[in-house]
């Protein structure tokens, strides 16, 4: 890889991660404050935000280019609740159904596009969103590849993703799916 793909590689990361945040904030999520308010947590911004991108799944209908332009940037990703998936591809759609953590992050996808993104910064902003809710499937995806055994820190092999676990229902902070109804479970309630 060139030093000039390198750099354009980077700068493409780095605004998928600023587009996730400003993505919230120009879809009217309150998670993302101005400077003079207090910082929300990262766990405020993942529930927040979850349920926003959840809310607004049906509501961007993308048709054209745009369509074109979404599968592109779908297209490289791997569903880390299942990753022998794309994202592209929800397992459960075929039953009516679709996990949250697909939906959230589709809808952030369909945002951005209809926002004019191009589908290399769209697909960087989505694995950006994924690696938030569901870091530990990166972790383990990254432990694997350097030889390392995921379990010997206590997380999962990759292959053995939330969907194989029985997790579909679990919190995403739980390395769950989030559940696949209309309410996107982000974590447990505390009594």
């Amino acid at each position: 890889m060139s030093a000039d793909k390198a750099r354009t590689g980077k700068k493409a990361l780095w605004k998928g991660v600023v587009l996730v945040l400003i993505g919230a904030a120009m879809m009217g999520g309150s998670s993302v404050g101005v400077a003079s308010q207090a910082q929300p947590s990262l766990a405020a911004l993942s529930t927040e935000n979850a349920h926003l991108f959840a809310a607004c799944y049906d509501a961007i209908q993308l048709q054209g280019e745009g369509m074109i332009v979404f599968e592109e940037a779908l297209a490289p990703l791997a569903a880390p609740c299942y990753d022998d998936n794309p994202l592209a591809r929800c397992c459960c759609e075929r039953g009516g159904l679709i996990r949250n953590v697909v939906r959230t992050t589709r809808e952030l996808g369909a945002y951005l596009v209809r926002a004019g993104y191009e589908a290399e910064i769209v697909s960087a902003a989505m694995e950006q969103w994924l690696r938030f809710i569901h870091g530990d499937y990166y972790v383990a995806r990254a432990l694997a590849a350097m030889g390392e055994d995921p379990i010997a820190y206590r997380l999962f092999k990759p292959e053995n993703g939330a969907c194989y676990r029985n997790l579909c229902n679990a919190p995403l902070r739980e390395g769950g799916c989030g559940g696949m109804g209309s309410e996107v479970i982000v974590g447990r309630s505390r009594i």
